[in-house]
């Protein structure tokens, strides 16, 4: 059985809110390394909407092996609004999302990792 493991990019007054305008100031090599461990050890990807909508803009299009691993893993994206997903491997979870996740964990050894998402999280 994987864990579920939330990873977020959250300001010391709890702003968790578009990391992409303030979070890469902070990058240096000790993040790299523990973001690229952190995906090395992860199966799959639990995302909400939008955060799925984020990450589908923008890592498809992207290089790299940490871009190749984010594109070819199994994504699983939790909305009761989206009609469907495209980004290559993505899977729409839509409803019982306790029920799904478990299922998920228990179908899988390896961890699953969450990105942002911070609505989804209230469902665990």
């Amino acid at each position: 059985m994987g864990n579920v493991i939330v990873t977020e990019f959250v300001t010391l007054d709890g702003v968790a809110e578009s990391p992409e305008k303030w979070s890469l100031d902070f990058w240096n090599a000790e993040t790299e390394k523990f973001k690229n461990e952190e995906l090395d050890r992860s199966g799959a990807l639990l995302l909400g909407r939008k955060t799925y909508q984020g990450f589908a803009e923008a890592w498809p299009g992207r290089g790299g092996a940490y871009a190749d691993k984010l594109n070819r893993m199994p994504k699983y994206v939790a909305s009761k609004t989206l009609k469907t997903v495209d980004w290559s491997g993505a899977e729409l979870l839509r409803s019982g999302m306790p029920e799904a996740i478990a299922k998920l964990k228990n179908a899988s050894g390896d961890d699953i990792v969450v990105h942002g998402s911070i609505s989804l999280r209230k469902g665990f």
